[in-house]
């Protein structure tokens, strides 16, 4: 387990406040955010890479806050890779397996060309990496931070560069190397959908501080505050005032949308002093109602079609709710849309379903 203790990390005119994160042995961990907030450079302090100010960090129970960068633990694939164009691939591979965790020698040097098999790159072992391509390179970084035997990988950003077909193809690798050979995995992202494919447990960190950590269902589900809402791409974010408790909902007044709204009791851990809160909802969890269907569903809004964007295989509708001048984005998979049949200026109905309703701190 890696864990990271009130980290301060003070930089020309940027610092990281207080981060702690714990990462459990056996699981994908991803800290994301937007360019710039200091992922790198909380990851370059835990391998030890950056000097820190103040804080601990300690891998399975031990300090290491100290420790040179070879006697952490670690393995490590930056963004640019750092391949050796002058050497071949095997080459790339076997340096650096002098600080691995294995003892002999000759033992270190099997595993490596094993982790090569799996990677796939055995028959590109005499080749010099100047003429790899780059998901071939992306497979040699993997085997050189593979090859030392370490069970610790920290990751920064190691698939940016490569296309969309190429990534999801290492994604699985990713997964089935995790598998096959134990590891923690330690990794910088800004790719949502990478994120939530590969990891187990999700930090997010916004200008030097760590906002929220939790399961990827957690984070993706509920947002805990505006920044983070903001960082995901969520537009459909509203203040709202607590009018009534019920036994299970509160209902809730929402101005911006001229409209009462249910939000269940169990959607905040616990009452507000301030009747006055802020809710969101995400685009794809707001459902537009077909009409030969009887309405069973709360929240509902009148209103009309503003805008249709498709995006591939789902399309973005815009919706303007009746007295309201507040637009409503929907995301919904194509199939979906075409039973509706929708366009602009049409009129409908929409549901902004309670259960799936966030409220932000």
């Amino acid at each position: 387990m890696i864990e990271v203790k009130d980290i301060f990390i003070q930089t020309r005119g940027f610092s990281i406040k207080d981060a702690s994160l714990n990462v459990h042995a056996g699981s994908c961990h991803c800290l994301i955010g937007p360019t710039g907030c200091g992922k790198t450079t909380l990851l370059e302090a835990i391998l030890g890479l950056r000097k820190i100010q103040k804080g601990k960090i300690l891998l399975d129970g031990k300090d290491i806050t100290n420790l040179p960068v070879h006697e952490r633990g670690f393995s490590y694939v930056p963004q640019d890779l750092a391949i050796f164009p002058h050497l071949t691939v095997e080459d790339n591979i076997f340096y650096g397996i002098k600080h691995g965790a294995l003892s002999d020698k000759q033992k270190r040097h099997e595993s490596a060309l094993q982790i090569a098999e799996s990677l796939g790159i055995s028959h590109l072992l005499k080749r010099k990496a100047v003429n790899l391509s780059g998901g071939e390179r992306q497979r040699v970084a993997l085997a050189r931070a593979l090859a030392p035997g370490h069970r610790y990988i920290l990751l920064d950003e190691p698939l940016s560069s490569l296309h969309e077909g190429m990534k999801k193809e290492l994604w699985f690798l990713l997964k089935e190397l995790q598998k096959k050979y134990h590891l923690t995995i330690l990794m910088v992202s800004h790719d949502m959908e990478e994120t939530f494919f590969l990891a187990d447990y999700v930090d997010v960190m916004i200008d030097g501080v760590i906002h929220q950590t939790g399961t990827k269902e957690e984070v993706y589900t509920e947002p805990q505050n505006i920044e983070v809402a903001r960082f995901f791409g969520i537009k459909n974010i509203f203040d709202a005032e607590i009018r009534v408790v019920e036994d299970k909902d509160y209902i809730l007044y929402c101005k911006e949308l001229n409209t009462s709204l249910l939000l269940p009791i169990d959607k905040m851990e616990e009452r507000q002093n301030d009747s006055l809160l802020t809710i969101g909802i995400r685009a794809e969890d707001v459902i537009i109602l077909r009409h030969d269907l009887p309405i069973k569903k709360d929240n509902l809004l009148q209103g009309t079609v503003t805008e249709i964007y498709p995006m591939g295989s789902n399309s973005m509708v815009i919706f303007k709710p009746q007295n309201s001048q507040r637009l409503i984005e929907i995301v919904m998979p194509d199939f979906a849309f075409k039973k509706l049949d929708l366009k602009p200026s049409m009129s409908v109905t929409v549901s902004l379903r309670g259960e799936r309703l966030f409220v932000l701190k």
